[in-house]
């Protein structure tokens, strides 16, 4: 059964969402884990990417563009459901529900304070219901 956790975060900066989803492709690196961010956009795309290579001063995290990767990355990033690459993990950061979910053990929506974001996540969480995935929410206290 696939686990879908809903990261609820109180801003409406729109960087905010990314900065978070750099942190969670942290942790899953750190944990061993393969992990799929799909974007809403190739512009969303782009700025991950740049994002992951500086997420940290000293280091970054391993990753690469789905249509790109030939080799064996713990992080890809794609933006279209084509892109979907193998995984433990995935972030879906796109407006749609990704056609292939249940091939993942773990989903992460990432919600802001954006309304529209807020009514699609609420039409996620039903339909990731009506699949029978194990839902979590959880709000952040502050902006990451």
């Amino acid at each position: 059964m696939t686990r879908v956790d809903f990261y609820l975060l109180p801003t409406h900066e729109a960087s905010a969402r990314l900065r978070f989803v750099c942190k969670l492709a942290g942790k899953a690196v750190a944990s061993g884990k393969r992990l799929h961010i799909l974007a809403a956009s190739a512009d969303e795309c782009h700025a991950l990417d740049l994002m992951l290579w500086t997420q940290e001063d000293t280091s970054f995290l391993p990753h690469a563009l789905t249509h790109a990767a030939d080799a064996d990355y713990p992080i890809t990033l794609g933006h279209t459901s084509e892109s979907l690459a193998d995984g433990v993990a995935l972030v879906n950061l796109s407006d749609a529900m990704p056609a292939r979910f249940t091939q993942f053990e773990q989903v992460a929506e990432i919600v802001d304070e954006d309304p529209a974001r807020k009514a699609r996540a609420r039409a996620h969480y039903r339909l990731y219901r009506e699949q029978g995935c194990e839902l979590q929410h959880h709000p952040l206290g502050q902006a990451t």
